[in-house]
């Protein structure tokens, strides 16, 4: 019998397949909290997806042998799906089951004149959306120097269908997040850590010109690193210079720091039926724990200075 493509109903069973199939100890398998933050969004369609859940399940019998998840969200456009983790059992790869998950969530984002893509594609999975007919832009990751003299980048043109996250994503992204929490200035958000690199502020959200913003931030949080003798970067992700002062991050800089690891500075933004005008680190899964149990020890919270 050929598995079916049906709505999740089991969070459960969806963490225990995440936690035996995907990674052992993954953070959406060990916090129900946090799963139900990713993939519960207040913008799920409860009509497509009765249990609540914005997940697709690949189904043989009762058994789930596959998944694709993604978040729901008011933006790019009113009803957005951002896939967020994606798997077919090994033994099944090649006869297509993939492929149908994809196809019936794109069917349900396309139902409601919506959108659907992903940011944080490694270059192996381009062809899987090309051939799909999704836009593809790469995104770089750059670093803040206060001193770099850089020139200000063109406000980038939204798309004639795209619309901006609007308040109400701001207040459920950043302010109810089950684990960390951020520094919410008008024209930007941060996120800064101390990890075993040193401490590292994220700019998950910036406007336009955000400078003001950044430099105290930077300031700040600089200036406790250098108190408790640790390095400091501040990092942002975007397709073009997000601002006067940041540079292209060198190879050789983590990427990722838990573990610290350099995993390149080059990910890929895909949509359909465009790709957004702006990426950043908050957007789809980008900005998330990697283990329940040492979460709460990496989100430091920050406050205005």
């Amino acid at each position: 019998m050929t598995p079916q493509v049906r709505p999740c109903d089991d969070a459960a069973q969806l963490q225990e397949y995440i936690d035996t199939y995907w990674r052992h100890g993954h953070v959406l398998a060990r916090d129900a909290a946090l799963l139900k933050f990713t993939y519960g969004t207040p913008w799920v369609d409860r009509d497509r997806f009765p249990a609540g859940l914005s997940v697709l399940g690949l189904y043989d019998r009762a058994r789930l042998v596959g998944f694709l998840g993604a978040i729901v969200a008011p933006y790019p456009r009113p009803q957005s799906y951002w896939l967020a983790l994606w798997h077919v059992l090994p033994e099944l790869k090649g006869g297509g089951l993939g492929g149908k998950l994809l196809q019936r969530m794109q069917e349900i984002a396309e139902e409601r004149d919506g959108w659907i893509g992903t940011f944080g594609a490694g270059p192996e999975a381009l062809p899987v959306y090309l051939k799909r007919g999704y836009c593809v832009r790469a995104a770089r990751r750059w670093i803040y120097g206060p001193e770099a003299s850089t020139p200000v980048s063109l406000a980038p043109v939204l798309h004639s269908a795209e619309c901006e996250p609007s308040p109400q994503w701001f207040d459920y992204r950043y302010h109810r997040h089950p684990v960390y929490t951020y520094d919410v200035r008008p024209r930007a958000i941060f996120r800064t850590e101390d990890n075993p690199w040193g401490r590292v502020t994220h700019a998950c959200w910036l406007a336009v010109e955000a400078r003001t913003e950044v430099e105290s931030v930077y300031r700040a949080e600089s200036a406790r690193a250098t108190q408790n003798g640790r390095r400091y970067l501040m990092d942002a992700w975007a397709f073009d210079r997000p601002g006067s002062g940041w540079m292209l991050a060198p190879g050789d800089l983590p990427s990722v720091f838990h573990p610290v690891e350099a995993r390149g500075n080059i990910i890929y933004a895909v949509g359909r039926p465009f790709v957004v005008a702006r990426v950043h680190k908050g957007d789809c899964d980008q900005d998330r724990p990697n283990a329940a149990s040492t979460t709460e020890a990496h989100a430091t919270a920050t406050g205005h200075d």
